[in-house]
């Protein structure tokens, strides 16, 4: 973790591209306690609207349409391929009307699209700083928020409570889940490029700040995607020998100092915060009843006495009954329209509402995104692609279980990663001239 870069004097422009591009990353966390609970601004999407503007207000360049970079083609094609496609069927083949909601989330893509073609290259080592603190400090407002909820009590899931009326009651905690999986996957990426010994005990505090973050939020989808990304670092880069290295490097005189640290914060906070820690095992109760519960739903196999049926996992499981009732259908090939069907799976849903092409652009785009994630996980080459590539695998659960796949929590991220994940000439940009790694369409 450079600070150093973290100088406004000196990185004026690449911090403010790092900003509005975390805005719009990861900015539903800091909308809900600026709005809802800090009470600034209307609670509506109005807020939300003029959050996101702000944001592509802060990444506009001075050299806007003359300036391009070159992003990954492949997954921009599949991506605009999708995007055009289901606005074409927005326009012409809508069933549910033309909201302005769902006119402002097309907006705004395209709007970071373009934005984002214009960001430079050497914006990535700022980027992943501001990820990380962008999403630490949405993980203290969190805490924040739930000592001030009068409604919120120990055992409830965390999330910040919405204060517009006729909201979901509770609050979203699937995104304070993404958020706490943000802040992780960034601190640990920069943990072992980091040189102070007092900045990796910062770093590992906010890793298990958000492990705990994520394990109050009660989101399957996080839990699971946090074991995908575990199993990837296992199958790519775990060796027996790395286990004797890594004991012989704890005996070091520094790493001991460092884990001796650790180990009397840890002792420290056990002693003083006792019920955190059973709470959070409670918290690990709940979650395991849950998976019983959707085993029993999804399979009709009752593991333990007390499973009941998840009616979340039910509706998934009704929503592949309307796929399989398209597929022997006309309406396979064009699908049935924009928002037609809710499935709560993505995948399917792209297919059911706009057939066979709308299933091959998105599933296409995910294919190929998996192909360039699992590719830098197994090189390692910089600090933004890892992020981007362990949290698109924390991801790939979402395309299964929840969401649809025109939400901007999908197409956000995504857009970041076309920008940026799977570019060969990202690490050479001081070894390259300024020729090959940008493309001018204007003098």
């Amino acid at each position: 973790m450079n600070w150093s870069l973290l100088n406004v004097t000196t990185n004026f422009n690449n911090l403010r591209y790092s900003a509005g591009i975390a805005m719009m990353f990861n900015g539903f966390p800091l909308i809900f306690f600026f709005r809802d609970t800090l009470g600034i601004g209307p609670a509506s999407s109005v807020f939300t609207a003029a959050f996101f503007t702000l944001a592509l207000l802060l990444m506009t360049p001075v050299h806007l349409f003359k300036r391009l970079y070159k992003p990954n083609v492949i997954l921009l094609n599949l991506g605009l391929g999708f995007l055009l496609l289901t606005f074409y069927y927005f326009i012409f083949i809508n069933s549910v009307g033309k909201s302005v909601a769902d006119i402002g989330n097309y907006v705004f893509v395209f709007g970071f699209i373009v934005l984002l073609l214009h960001v430079p290259n050497d914006v990535k080592d700022t980027l992943v700083i501001v990820f990380f603190l962008f999403s630490f400090f949405a993980n203290i407002t969190l805490v924040y928020s739930l000592l001030t909820d009068p409604n919120w009590t120990p055992g409830m899931r965390a999330a910040v409570s919405f204060a517009n009326d006729g909201a979901q009651p509770g609050g979203n905690p699937h995104i304070t889940a993404r958020n706490g999986v943000i802040c992780m996957i960034s601190a640990v990426v920069m943990l072992n490029r980091t040189p102070g010994i007092f900045t990796k005990l910062f770093l590992f505090f906010s890793i298990l700040f958000s492990l705990g973050v994520v394990i109050l939020s009660l989101a399957k989808s996080s839990y699971l995607g946090i074991g995908i990304m575990l199993g990837a670092y296992f199958i790519f880069h775990f060796k027996v020998s790395s286990i004797f290295t890594a004991i012989g490097n704890a005996f070091k005189f520094r790493n001991v100092i460092i884990i001796s640290i650790i180990l009397v914060g840890i002792n420290y906070f056990l002693n003083k915060y006792g019920d955190i820690l059973n709470l959070l095992l409670g918290y690990w109760d709940v979650f395991e009843n849950r998976i019983m519960d959707v085993i029993f739903t999804s399979t009709g196999l009752k593991l333990s006495e007390t499973a009941d049926v998840d009616y979340s996992a039910m509706g998934r499981v009704s929503g592949f009954g309307e796929f399989l009732e398209t597929l022997f259908s006309w309406q396979v090939f064009l699908g049935r329209g924009y928002k037609s069907d809710y499935l709560d799976v993505p995948l399917l849903e792209s297919w059911v509402n706009h057939g066979v092409f709308g299933f091959v652009f998105f599933a296409g785009f995910n294919f190929f995104l998996l192909i360039f994630a699992i590719r830098e996980v197994r090189r390692n080459t910089n600090q933004l692609t890892t992020f981007l590539a362990y949290f698109f695998l924390s991801m790939m659960v979402l395309l299964i279980t929840g969401g649809r796949p025109y939400d901007i929590a999908f197409w956000f991220p995504y857009t970041v990663m076309i920008r940026f994940l799977g570019i060969r000439y990202l690490d050479n940009i001081s070894k390259q001239p300024t020729a090959n790694q940008l493309t001018s369409v204007a003098s």
